[in-house]
């Protein structure tokens, strides 16, 4: 096999490594509590049912298109709260936000779930139905 080939395996596993590391890095913030959010998003704390929390970074690419759909859901009324990283950076270490977009599932004050990427509006309209 020739450097190109190498080069080429060499980068596809560093890739799916880090979608690896990305996952479980996920998995690990899911139970924690939401308390972090608590003074930036007051409303956060007496939804009920659940809320989606959808961090994102002004400059983020992927981010641009999702935050339409995000608008429209909040114009419809949802529970939905827009989180900018980068104004608060402490919080999202605090969350262990390693990327953007992502979503936060907010549930009963604690994290229930944490989702990476791109999602579309009836992925998140699911996501905090009862």
């Amino acid at each position: 096999m020739d450097l190109f080939v190498y080069a080429v395996l060499g980068l596809s596993a560093t890739w799916v490594l880090y979608i690896i590391y990305m996952q479980v890095a996920t998995r690990a913030a899911e139970g924690r509590s939401a308390e972090p959010l608590f003074p930036l998003f007051p409303a956060l704390q007496v939804v009920e049912g659940k809320a989606l929390v959808y961090c994102f970074s002004p400059g983020c690419g992927p981010c641009r298109p999702m935050s339409k759909e995000i608008d429209k859901l909040v114009e419809a009324g949802a529970p939905v709260f827009k989180f900018d990283v980068t104004r608060h950076p402490d919080v999202s270490r605090e969350l262990s936000i390693r990327a953007t977009p992502t979503l936060i599932v907010i549930e009963q004050g604690q994290v229930g779930r944490m989702l990476l990427g791109v999602r579309t509006a009836d992925v998140m309209r699911a996501l905090i139905e009862p």
